[in-house]
């Protein structure tokens, strides 16, 4: 045991002089008590830990995690108080002024769908096509392209992407030139219906027979057949995939430019003359839409329609809808890689799943956390193989940090939901039981090389005083043993409740977010690791002292060699490239800061704003992020769903009594909020309607207000005129026909009661007024103009959402200024940015939390060892650290600046100090007396904990790779963010740190 450590002699002399001088006598009685009584307190403790295990058991039911991002939403922000009073005035007030029409808060019914077919006959504009088509197809969708009916059930089908895996030096490659590429779509359609499951849950061409035959997949290979006239998809031949080919290449362009439409095969005259600039040819069939809409890249995609590169995936509608789609997952295995390639072995040509979107997206979280047990557990043997070669065998450490583990996660589990009554349990608190993995052992390892130390000094200690013999052998045994005790105490207990401080104020200034789930979090990472320091502080020093001997050579020769040969290579970076590592130091910060920042290689997600719950790669992500590639169809929905609608409201004014430790998602769904009244509202007096008069011809001038800049209206299944209704304003108080202006100076009544007049105008009114009714009186209480915006979520940036949020608010506040008292109050909200708020929640507490964290790692160091030279030091070391780590991290792991993502970074100094805290106390504690210089106590630190530092590390670094292929992102992040941190914290907040204190002047030793 020599080679571990052989230094403390030096600091004391006499093993009763150490005792009298140790600032907390508290610590000496305890010592003594443990020694004297050690079978007594290992029971006690047993005892303790056992009984609050089972009643955290007992008393706590399992968590569940039906849709995670349910919990991703901000409360108590200014657009969440917005968005409240907005859905509180709407639910508590009638658009029009009588009863007979019911309240607006009617809950839709949720068995409409049940309703509604997905094989459906032919509509009367197609009739004459019913004597050219095959009997078994009239249950292909041939619904009117102009109907939102139609995206209603494509929105709400499963969808499943094929790629074509072109030949070498092939990249123009197509499925309509490739041969046998349409066959290998129809067997692999063949091989989706016959999953286990699919019958069962797949929609039926008969809502009363159960045994009926699932309705045909939207594909390329059966549009193919059905164009050809033929039965089935495996009667097509290359001759008819020539001729579709042909039609393609011929009228893609007169679809992608409206040219081509639906109400071309109207029965008031011939196609030829009602699109007289679209080819004859493309009116052979109508089913030719369909296949262009589901089959045709995306309109910006234009490269590929022009042939510089290939066409080579296809979209499968699959009859599922997405409810019951996550119980094909389960049937099916979907998970599983061999699935996917049992699905499309032995195609020729071949092909491959990219990408699959069956059931809602977040249902898969659950079953995840069930899979994912496995890297935890491939982690958790990882860990212990570590600790046993740093602990040489020590089998009893081994367990002691897993019964830490396991028993700081139920504790944790118990008062987070009994004590703190949180009533839900958020998908993101499942990162706590990785980063507890990767720091248990931390702690545990730290008290165990500080034990072995004191055993050298026992030695020695206890040698001399029988040679000498001082009193009763067994009074001499029990006096060295308390010694050891009381050293081993007050050095590590100083060091596990810093670090653990650390660690909790990392996680604490989380509490800053308004983000419901990343409180909650919070609130449990916190909860474990008190539980973990509660755990360390009353059983190891029993454990040690029961179970670990002072002289261990069991398994010596087996893990002696892995020891290094008394920190030789410690002390050559120590003495002679000591030097090295300030400037290291500085050119880590000045390049990791430079890229991240100035470079803007660290940015905001692209794309959708939904937090991505799977790794990259996983199907139902890539689906998720990229789905608007693979089929115009999909890209044009996604564009159209993706518009901004605008609120202005008037009457209630904005507050949020949600409650972040008492809202649950369901609350939003059966509550109906509660409104707070605004007391100047008054839209009858003259003034109020002059000025609405005035808004509502300026509100054509909103930015994006007819721009058309992502969505060209003759682009899409919604033709112009679907794309105008939904642009609807719905300000009727402007100037023109049908107006409120126009109603006023038409109708008597309106001459001496305004309050008459509007419920009058209300009620007369072909399109919604917005005018908002009170339930009892019908007194008119609000207001609410609403605005769709050409501004589309399904494709852009945090920054452009960002520069649009600015200039609508910009324009608004303009106009608002010069309102009247009884408009004054009016704000303006909209739902789709809910998802935007996060992100700007992010932008405001990531600095805080980095700078909190920073700032409190630094002064637990200064408070500790009174040195400002060394805490300075200390800073700059965490500081080098967490801007290489989060420069590896966008580097290695394509890392944006997401929910996610930001609150692990706000972990990072509290995570990042704990070398330096470990380091810091051993210089401070290894002087002995003041003659000793800073490369000297450098080196003696070294020796003392240098290896329990890196052992630390290792075992968190290790930890964190172990899940690197989980399912979940939250787990592969937090994994990989362990994996870059620790190793980067080993370096420069433990090797680099230590060499830099050792260029610090000797003369500022004393404590500052």
């Amino acid at each position: 045991m020599s080679d571990v450590v052989a230094t403390e002699r030096v600091e004391s002399p006499k093993p009763r002089g150490v005792i009298l001088r140790l600032p907390h006598r508290l610590t000496h009685r305890y010592a003594k008590w443990l020694a004297s009584h050690p079978i007594i307190n290992g029971l006690l403790t047993a005892t303790f830990l056992i009984a609050s295990a089972i009643v955290s058991i007992c008393f706590s039911d399992l968590p569940s995690f039906d849709d995670p991002a349910k919990e991703f939403i901000t409360i108590g922000t200014p657009m969440a108080a917005k968005l409240y009073q907005l859905k509180a005035l709407q639910q508590n007030t009638l658009s029009l002024p009588t009863k007979k029409y019911g309240q607006s808060r009617v809950a839709r019914s949720s068995m409409v769908e049940d309703r509604i077919k997905f094989c459906f006959e032919l509509p009367g504009s197609f009739m004459r096509f019913l004597r050219i088509l095959p009997r078994d197809f009239y249950s292909i969708l041939l619904i009117d392209q102009g109907s939102d009916e139609l995206w209603s059930r494509f929105e709400s089908m499963s969808k499943v992407v094929v790629r074509l895996h072109a030949g070498k030096g092939r990249i123009n490659d197509t499925f309509l030139t490739v041969p046998g590429a349409v066959e290998s779509v129809c067997r692999l359609q063949t091989r989706f219906e016959a999953l286990p499951g699919y019958k069962q849950l797949c929609s039926k061409a008969s809502l009363t027979d159960a045994n009926s035959a699932c309705c045909p997949i939207w594909s390329l290979a059966n549009f193919i057949a059905s164009i050809t006239n033929k039965t089935s998809c495996h009667q097509i031949t290359e001759r008819d995939v020539k001729r579709v080919r042909d039609l393609y290449e011929t009228c893609k362009m007169s679809f992608l430019s409206g040219a081509l439409k639906r109400t071309c095969w109207d029965e008031t005259a011939p196609s030829r003359w009602l699109c007289p600039e679209v080819p004859v040819r493309c009116f052979v069939h109508p089913h030719l839409l369909l296949l262009l809409a589901i089959a045709l890249p995306p309109p910006h995609n234009h490269n590929h329609l022009n042939g510089s590169r290939g066409w080579n995936a296809t979209l499968l509608v699959l009859p599922l809808w997405k409810r019951v789609g996550l119980k094909l997952w389960h049937l099916a295995s979907l998970d599983r890689p061999q699935t996917l390639t049992n699905l499309t072995r032995n195609l020729t040509p071949s092909l491959a799943i990219e990408a699959i979107e069956l059931g809602v997206y977040g249902e898969l979280a659950g079953r995840y956390v069930a899979w994912d047990s496995v890297w935890l557990a491939l982690g958790a043997a990882c860990l212990a193989l570590l600790l046993l070669l740093l602990t040489r065998g020590s089998v009893v450490v081994v367990g002691a940090t897993f019964l830490a583990l396991g028993w700081s996660l139920i504790l944790a589990y118990g008062l987070y939901a009994r004590l703190l009554r949180l009533p839900t349990f958020p998908l993101l608190n499942m990162m706590g039981i990785v980063l507890l993995l990767g720091l248990g052992a931390d702690d545990i390892l730290l008290f165990y090389q500080i034990w072995v130390s004191m055993h050298l000094q026992n030695d020695h200690s206890g040698s001399r005083a029988t040679d000498e013999g001082e009193g009763d052998e067994k009074m001499t045994r029990l006096r060295l043993r308390t010694r050891q005790i009381a050293l081993t105490l007050l050095h590590a207990v100083p060091s596990v409740c810093l670090t653990s401080l650390s660690t909790l104020g990392g996680l604490l200034v989380s509490l800053n977010s308004a983000i419901v789930a990343v409180k909650r979090f919070s609130v449990y990472a916190s909860l474990t690791v008190v539980c973990h320091v509660v755990y360390v502080l009353a059983v190891m020093p029993t454990l040690l002292l029961l179970f670990v001997p002072p002289h261990r050579r069991r398994c010596y020769h087996i893990f002696r060699p892995l020891y290094p040969p008394h920190f030789r290579l410690a002390n050559f970076f120590v003495i002679k490239a000591r030097f090295a590592f300030p400037v290291l130091l500085l050119s880590v910060i000045i390049t990791s800061a430079y890229l991240l920042f100035h470079a803007g290689w660290l940015t905001f997600p692209s794309g959708s704003l939904q937090p991505a719950f799977y790794r990259s790669a996983h199907p139902a992500e890539v689906y998720r992020i990229r789905g608007g590639e693979f089929s115009w169809a999909e890209y044009t929905l996604r564009s159209h769903r993706g518009l901004i609608s605008l609120y202005i409201v008037w009457g209630v004014q904005p507050h949020d009594p949600r409650n972040h430790w008492t809202w649950t998602p369901y609350d939003d769904e059966g509550v109906v909020p509660q409104p707070l009244w605004s007391a100047s509202f008054n839209l009858t007096a003259p003034e109020s309607l002059s000025w609405l008069s005035t808004f509502c011809s300026k509100i054509t001038r909103m930015p994006h207000s007819f721009a058309l800049p992502s969505i060209p209206p003759r682009m899409s299944f919604l033709e112009k005129d679907t794309l105008l209704s939904l642009q609807n304003y719905g300000c009727v108080f402007g100037r023109g026909m049908f107006s409120f202006g126009d109603y006023n100076e038409s109708t008597p009544v309106c001459y001496h009661d305004t309050a008459a007049c509007l419920n009058n105008f209300a009620e007369t009114s072909s399109s919604p007024t917005g005018i908002r009714f009170s339930l009892e009186t019908m007194r008119t209480i609000g207001l609410v103009i609403s605005v769709t915006a050409n501004f589309s979520l399904s494709n852009t940036t945090f920054s452009a959402i960002q520069e649009f949020t600015q200039q609508v608010e910009t324009w608004f506040s303009n106009l608002l200024a010069t309102a009247p008292n009884g408009l004054a109050g009016g704000f303006l909200v909209s739902p789709e940015l809910t998802a935007f708020e996060p992100y700007q929640d992010v932008l405001k507490f990531l600095p805080l939390s980095l700078g909190l964290s920073v700032s409190l790692a630094a002064l637990l160091i200064l408070i500790s060892t009174l040195n400002l030279p060394l805490a300075i030091t200390a800073l700059m070391s965490v500081i080098a650290s967490l801007l290489l780590s989060c420069l590896l991290l966008v580097l290695l792991g394509d890392w944006t600046l997401g929910i996610v993502e930001a609150l692990i970074l706000s972990l990072s100094a509290g995570l990042a100090v704990d070398p330096c805290i470990h380091l810091a106390l051993a210089i401070i504690r290894s002087g002995g007396s003041q003659g000793v210089s800073w490369k000297q106590r450098c080196q003696r630190a070294l020796e003392t904990v240098g290896w329990a530092v890196a052992g630390a590390a290792l075992s968190t670094a290790i930890a964190g790779f172990a899940v690197l292929p989980s399912q979940l992102r939250c787990y592969q992040q937090m994994g990989l963010f362990l994996l870059i941190l620790m190793t980067s914290a080993l370096l420069l907040c433990g090797i680099a740190f230590v060499g830099s204190v050792a260029c610090i002047p000797d003369k500022c030793i004393v404590t500052c």
